[in-house]
């Protein structure tokens, strides 16, 4: 028992270098990703699972070997190689998640709670109460439908596309280019899942300025905005429902925008 001891703990002194790395980037991966994003989780739960998680990638076999300048100087530029991977692999489903915040925005801003968003603790900024109900339903369908497991396996499986040090950053364009076409995209779905309550909200605000035309002595605003309220609870209600269905879209965009940057890494 002790001579296996010793031998499990030669082969990880020797492949030291290979788990800082792997740790690097699963680091960078987690801090960013939705579910440990934030201060919901205490920074040591974080660096725990990501130590436990790179551990697994080591010891699996799928990294065999880094080439770097073996030097000090060569080592820390690819660590810092490394966790900029992690984290554009990790940013870009950051986006995808917080279209849904962009959303709720847009609906805010009809429905009238544009004045009264709240302080999310999570996050440590102000977010739009609707934004925000949608943004945590679809979290927890992230966890409950094992959309965490899916992005945990796809950084397993990324050493096979992108190895260690492969990563191409700096003057690489077509990544520049990549990021924004992904952004452009997630801002459209996220306009476009807007639509629909944005026109009934429109629909009522044409019907309250025929009001007024018919009635100039009612007052608008007074009579208006509880009108709007409602019809946006009440749209809201109606949709609550069919959040899975936008949670598999966002998902699937998600999962694309990760495969499209680890292939826009290779350069």
């Amino acid at each position: 028992m002790e001579g296996l001891s010793l031998y499990l703990l030669k082969e990880f002194l020797d492949n030291a270098d290979i788990y800082l790395l792997v740790f690097t980037r699963m680091v960078a991966f987690v801090l960013i990703l939705p579910v440990f994003s934030g201060n919901n989780l205490n920074v040591w739960a974080k660096l725990t699972f990501s130590a436990a998680a790179a551990f697994l990638i080591t010891a699996s076999g799928k990294v065999e070997s880094a080439a770097y300048v073996n030097t000090a100087p060569g080592f820390v530029l690819l660590v810092i190689q490394e966790f900029l991977t992690g984290f554009i692999i990790g940013f870009v489903i950051y986006i995808a998640f917080n279209l849904v915040l962009f959303a709720g925005q847009l609906l805010d801003f009809q429905v009238g709670f544009s004045m009264v968003s709240v302080f999310d603790p999570v996050t440590q900024i102000q977010v739009p109460i609707i934004g925000n109900l949608f943004f945590l339903t679809l979290t927890a369908l992230f966890v409950q439908s094992g959309g965490l497991h899916a992005f945990l396996s796809a950084l397993f499986f990324s050493y096979d596309i992108l190895p260690i040090g492969k990563a191409v950053i700096v003057s690489n364009p077509a990544l520049i280019k990549l990021v924004l076409e992904l952004t452009m995209s997630f801002i459209t779905a996220a306009v476009q899942a807007a639509l629909p309550i944005s026109g009934a909200i429109l629909i009522v605000d044409i019907a309250m300025g025929l009001l007024v035309k018919a009635a100039p002595q009612m007052n608008v605003f007074v009579v208006g905005m509880p009108i709007k309220l409602l019809a946006g609870l009440a749209l809201l209600y109606f949709i609550t429902p069919f959040l899975s269905n936008v949670y598999r879209t966002v998902f699937d965009m998600a999962y694309a925008a990760m495969v499209s940057a680890l292939k826009g890494l290779t350069g």
